[in-house]
């Protein structure tokens, strides 16, 4: 009974180790102590369960995928990590598979919502996401989910609730900056005829993200609408070096070389986007 009672103690030591870590923020340590009880104690839901929230802050999340999972087969139904393998589908960058889980769960349960809501979003479901999210009445208790907010309504096509709600999220003493917002902001600006005053936006949005293709191609847009034609074109420019498989910015590259005169120039991005267009068409049959 006593040999027992010891190994008991030790097998459990791996898994306290591995909590104490992630606690403490030294999320490689954890990994590590994780994978060495893991090893031993492979039938254990909690160490996959940890496992995954390490790799999770690890900015792992293909991996966390793969330990959540083993931890429902080991523990089917637990809502704390189906929620958490849906946090990994999304920090992935597949909204489709946490919507296909989430839509399983009760979505009156918040924190449901707010993961399906996210989901919705990041698939472009705007509607339903603004239906899934709640209205913020205070932004800065969840910054990204009134960003997502702000973003959804513009995009349904109420500027007029997105604009006041953007200037909040854009206050300068509050951080990060969300790119998304500053974008629908500037959007939101130039549909209401203050080009100008968007530009500034762009400016700010470019400052913040220097290699975001859309804030070049914003700033692009707004320059050559302001009739600041060269400027434009280097924006433009810029937007096609960092996302040169996009169509977007080359489509204005190539009105803006037609009015530069850059017959050569122009040309190459009409045959680019003749042979994009020919590569969707081929791939609809």
């Amino acid at each position: 009974m006593y040999w027992f009672a010891l190994l008991l103690m030790f097998a459990q030591t791996g898994i306290t180790d591995g909590e104490r870590f992630y606690q403490e923020g030294r999320f490689a340590e954890a990994a590590s102590a994780y994978q060495s009880f893991i090893r031993q104690n492979p039938g254990s839901a909690e160490a996959w369960e940890g496992m995954g929230r390490t790799f999770l802050r690890l900015g792992r999340p293909r991996d966390a995928v793969v330990c959540f999972n083993r931890a429902l087969s080991l523990k089917p139904g637990d809502v704390a990590i189906e929620l958490a393998l849906a946090r990994s589908f999304l920090d992935g960058g597949d909204p489709g598979a946490a919507i296909s889980l989430l839509d399983t769960l009760d979505d009156k349960r918040p924190e449901v919502r707010r993961l399906l809501g996210e989901a919705m979003y990041r698939s472009g479901y705007y509607a339903r996401a603004l239906q899934l999210l709640d209205k913020p009445a205070a932004v800065l208790e969840d910054r990204q989910a009134a960003g997502m907010y702000a973003v959804s309504l513009a995009k349904t096509g109420n500027f007029e609730e997105a604009g006041p709600l953007c200037i909040r999220l854009l206050n300068p003493t509050v951080a990060p900056l969300d790119l998304d917002v500053v974008l629908t902001y500037v959007e939101i600006l130039e549909n209401g005829g203050q080009a100008a005053k968007a530009l500034e936006y762009a400016d700010l949005a470019v400052r913040n993200q220097p290699d975001n293709p859309a804030a070049h191609l914003w700033k692009a847009r707004l320059l050559w609408h302001l009739d600041q034609v060269p400027d434009a074109a280097r924006e433009a420019e810029k937007s096609v070096a960092l996302a040169p498989d996009l169509p977007f910015a080359r489509s204005l590259l190539l009105e803006i070389y037609r009015k530069q005169g850059r017959a050569g120039d122009a040309r190459r991005e009409a045959d680019w986007l003749r042979e994009y267009n020919n590569r969707l068409a081929s791939r609809g049959r």
